[in-house]
């Protein structure tokens, strides 16, 4: 016994750093763990506001379906028939045709809050708010669609919403896989 008490006298300072390294890496790990719980639920709170915008409905309602979709204009109902030739022209640019019909403006303002919102995650991305792999599931399937990478819209919508985010200055919405 007292070749082990002489063994701690002597090697106390020792015992004391490796208590001090032990502490401090498990405290470092547990924070890490907790920062990565609070970027995911937080990841979670802005996929959830997106989700229930009710552009964001109709962004979605409109990559995903080529019936006629209705929207809601104060007091009457406006039926658009969602073909990827009227999209291309609801989002041409300026230098390719300077006036939309009233339809396409309905359109078109749809998708600037939509691609205005897409940008918004962009940007926690690159401030390492989040990371891509917490909203991708959520975003995967409409980026797919506006890419031309689904069954409803083809490839001419998918580069002339490219051209539409390029010449807009909503370049950020390409790197969440567009």
């Amino acid at each position: 016994m007292t070749a082990f008490l002489q063994f701690v006298q002597n090697g106390k300072d020792a015992i004391a750093t490796f208590a001090i390294i032990a502490g401090g890496a498990f405290a470092l790990w547990r924070w890490m763990v907790d920062q990565r719980w609070r970027r995911v639920q937080y990841a979670q709170t802005l996929i959830k506001e997106f989700l229930e915008k009710e552009n964001t409905e109709k962004a979605f309602e409109i990559l995903d379906t080529d019936d006629p979709v209705d929207f809601d204009d104060g007091d009457e109902t406006i039926t658009i028939e969602m073909t990827d030739e009227f999209l291309i022209g609801a989002l041409s640019t300026f230098d390719q045709k300077e006036d939309n019909t009233d339809e396409e403006s309905i359109v078109r303002d749809i998708f600037d809050e939509f691609f205005n919102d897409l940008s918004i995650f962009q940007s926690h991305i690159e401030a390492k708010l989040v990371h891509l792999n917490d909203i991708s599931p959520y975003l995967e399937y409409w980026m797919r669609a506006l890419t031309g990478r689904e069954k409803i819209r083809g490839m001419e919508f998918a580069q002339q919403a490219a051209k539409f985010l390029t010449y807009f200055g909503y370049k950020r919405v390409f790197g969440l896989g567009c």
